[in-house]
């Protein structure tokens, strides 16, 4: 037996090779009963292997697997303190393809943290955590799950240890580092391999792929490391802290405090795509919304060489340098949008002549030569040809070309082929040329080798070390997953900029969160709003990444949110609908982007109003102003929120009910009956004046249709305003005399004045009537929506 007694977990580990208990201080047992953890088994021709025994050298802290081939694996195993470190010294008598450490079989399945490798019961916590890039925590995709592990699972399934139920994982097995098993434990797992073979495995959305060999230190299983600890759950920062700096891992500090705890991590930013030229209104506008970071959405004109737009930064770098020394004298920081390795059709790397690191699907020969008029190219193999892609793009040589689908049956021909495809020179290909088809995208991009890749990686470094950028996000990682490196890729592409960075960085990434990664990334910020009403636009996501956040032990953050103009679809953004962002934000004490294109910054009317809004919320959200009962009650959707600013660190949340808007429509009303309607409406505060914004909207298109003397009528009194409100314009009553009428984009026109104040809204049911006179054929319609506030709630604490 072998014991390593740690500060809350004893590991021992018996002649088998076995984790055979997983002890914590209390004498608490969770190793689990039902299947066995061995600390390391082999993986040899798609084949796993448990070890047969164990022999020890405990003074020395090692253990040396023996396995059925007669493969020996030595291991040290030294205890940290805080947890336990192992790693895999030599390999004697064998050359596996990959080895797996655990899974480790635990009891405990209330909260699974999939990427942090982190599960536990709301007390005690175990976890692994990857300690190099060569470890990935997760499962070699091509082999079969462990048989204690269902095949997919919802957190619904069980609750958690608040006694919630969730439905929310995020990712499959195989990338997961913590998993739940069939007997409601959970399993932890990571595995490494011998990177430096040439093979043929599933990789990304395609079941056989050729690999391409790596070399260096990390293409070797020896080296392989891995902490595994346990302790109570409020600990679990503390320890992985601990870790991170004992082992040498990624530390990243945010002002000063390391990023996972730093209440600056979790920052929210404006996107907008500035130039050198209008540099100055963005930061004018970041500063009016309280916030410290700006963010290119699109600064490149191409992706792999990663070029500035001239149009917006002529002079290259030294123009985007030029941006973030301009908000670094107004406290500002600039960070940029990538797409990480997907590389554009018009970048160097592909034309005029591609480069030979282009990763391909897999690659065959000619069977014959080609002239450089042939549209009928000859191939050997066509398994990589026919895969299931966006593009059909194969390199030859210096050319690219293009088919339209590959023969039936031998001999293989791709037919339909366009001949320089890109750009790139047409010339003749001799028989037994390569040919390559390479690997794309519906983006209409295709990727780099892991070699080319690094690259792209000093590229980025260079821009963000000479630009002085604090703030990147890593769009698109998912597509590292093409070089068929797993997720070993991905940590090697952000991993290496992250150590050449010069300053601190805020940093982010698509939906691709490797244990190890998570060491680097400051947060992720999920939820994309394009095609979807402010208040709908992925929502459910959105409020399942909060539990994704917090299980994972991640600074929370809440998507994307736009700003828009009026189109045909949308109404340009009012303030109702950033309050509402505003109040979830602050409900899960989250960040976000606001995401407003610079025309739309210039072009609306109450752009000033709405990041007068966001500094409100955000300077009561990041002092902590909220107390856990308000923020429990704003993260529902359905709840809408106002907060004034009342004093230094004073504010007054008011709680709001908006009815579903009502509509005034021509088309409905009976003949000879005058224009207008009688709403039902229930007011569940105290009474109140009347709050509202009526729109007027074109119908079958007439935009030269109108309304005029608009009338409400409420609990006996009258409020007419002697006025035409035209087709797409606004009347905004906030509950007093005077009126204001916008156009479509909220630009204030005029100011009216009613013939009375505005008629008091009751507490409980009653009836609300309007009226006005339609003008224009076909005639307008109306949309009435009310505001109903709460008696305001004081938040904070009245210090400065």
């Amino acid at each position: 037996m072998f014991t390593i007694g740690t500060e809350h977990l004893t590991v021992e580990i018996n002649s088998e090779g076995v984790v055979s208990a997983l002890t914590g201080a209390d004498g608490a047992r969770y190793e689990s009963k039902s299947h066995p953890s061995p600390l390391l088994r082999l993986v040899t021709n798609g084949e796993m292997h448990s070890p047969l025994q164990a022999a020890f050298d405990a003074p020395a802290g090692r253990i040396t697997l023996s396995y059925a081939d007669g493969t020996e694996i030595t291991v040290s195993a030294d205890n940290r303190g805080s947890y336990a470190a192992f790693e895999v010294l030599s390999i004697a008598n064998g050359s596996p393809d990959a080895v797996v450490w655990g899974p480790f079989l635990t009891t405990i399945g209330g909260s699974i943290g999939e990427s942090v490798g982190v599960v536990h019961d709301g007390e005690f916590a175990i976890g692994i955590q990857s300690l190099n890039a060569k470890t990935v925590g997760g499962w070699p995709l091509e082999l079969d799950r462990h048989e204690s592990m269902p095949e997919s699972y919802s957190q619904g399934e069980r609750p958690n240890p608040d006694g919630r139920q969730m439905s929310d994982n995020k990712f499959e097995h195989h990338v997961c580092t913590a998993w739940p098993t069939l007997d409601e434990g959970s399993g932890l797992q990571a595995f490494a391999r011998d990177r430096s073979k040439p093979a043929t495995r599933p990789a990304w959305n395609l079941a056989a792929t050729e690999i391409i060999p790596i070399e260096g230190e990390d293409a070797r299983i020896e080296g392989t490391r891995l902490a595994l600890f346990g302790c109570p759950v409020g600990q679990v920062l503390d320890v992985i802290e601990q870790i991170e700096l004992g082992e040498g891992l990624p530390h990243p500090m945010i002002e000063g405090v390391w990023g996972k705890k730093s209440p600056a991590a979790n920052q929210s930013y404006l996107i907008t795509d500035f130039t050198e030229s209008t540099m100055g209104d963005a930061l004018e506008y970041t500063k009016k919304a309280g916030l410290k970071y700006v963010y290119h959405p699109d600064p490149f004109v191409t992706w792999g060489n990663f070029k500035l737009k001239p149009g917006s930064f002529p002079n290259g770098d030294a123009s985007l340098k030029a941006c973030s020394d301009q908000a670094a004298a107004e406290g500002i920081h600039v960070g940029i949008h990538t797409l990480s390795n997907f590389t554009t059709l018009n970048d160097a790397y592909v034309s005029p002549k591609p480069d030979s690191r282009l990763q391909p699907v897999g690659t065959s020969s000619l069977t014959g030569s080609i002239g450089a008029e042939d549209v009928e190219v000859g191939i050997a193999n066509p398994a990589a040809f026919t895969a299931e892609l966006f593009r059909r793009t194969a390199k030859i040589g210096d050319e690219l070309i293009e088919y339209d689908s590959v023969s039936e049956s031998a001999p293989w021909r791709l037919l339909g082929v366009k001949r320089g495809a890109n750009g790139t020179a047409v010339s003749a290909h001799e028989e037994g040329a390569a040919i390559a088809r390479l690997w794309d995208h519906p983006y209409d991009v295709v990727f780099p080798n892991n070699e080319l890749q690094d690259e792209f990686a000093d590229r980025i470094t260079e821009l963000m070390n000479g630009a002085n950028l604090k703030q990147i996000s890593y769009d698109g990682l998912e597509g590292v997953y093409a070089t068929g490196q797993d997720d070993y890729g991905v940590v090697r592409f952000v991993e290496r900029q992250y150590r050449d960075w010069k300053h601190e960085v805020i940093n982010d990434a698509s939906i691709v969160v490797p244990n190890y990664l998570w060491h680097v990334c400051t947060r992720y910020n999920w939820g994309e709003p394009w095609g979807a009403e402010t208040r709908e636009g992925q929502m459910e996501w959105r409020l399942s990444n909060q539990r994704y956040f917090k299980r994972n032990f991640i600074p929370p953050m809440l998507g994307w949110f736009l700003v828009r103009s009026a189109s045909d679809r949308f109404e340009a953004t009012a303030l109702d609908e950033i309050q509402w962002v505003l109040s979830k934000a602050s409900g899960f004490t989250s960040g976000f982007a606001l995401v407003a294109d610079y025309a739309v910054l210039k072009r609306n009317g109450n752009i000033d109003q709405l990041l007068e809004a966001v500094s409100v919320w955000e300077g009561a959200r990041r002092a902590g102003a909220f107390s856990e009962e308000q923020r429990e009650r704003m993260v529902d959707p359905k709840g809408d929120w106002h907060l004034e600013a009342d004093g230094p660190g004073r504010w007054k949340l008011y709680p709001v009910h908006i009815p579903k808007p009502f509509v005034c429509s021509p088309t409905e009303l009976q003949p000879g009956q005058p224009g207008g309607s009688d709403w039902a409406m229930f007011n569940k505060y105290e009474s109140q004046p009347l709050r509202f914004t009526l729109r007027v909207r074109p119908v079958y298109g007439n935009e030269d249709a109108s309304i005029k003397r608009p009338t409400f009528y409420t609990d006996g009194s009258y409020m007419t305003f002697d006025t035409e409100v035209k087709a797409n314009e606004y009347l905004v009553c906030d509950g007093y005399r005077t009126g204001r009428v916008y156009d479509i984009n909220w630009n204030l026109l005029r100011t009216v004045e009613a013939s009375a104040d505005a008629p008091t809204v009751r507490h409980g049911g009653q009836n609300l009537s309007f009226s006005c006179r339609f003008e224009g054929d076909p005639k307008p319609e109306v949309n009435v929506k009310v505001f109903l506030r709460g008696t305001p709630e004081s938040v904070g604490s009245g210090e400065e």
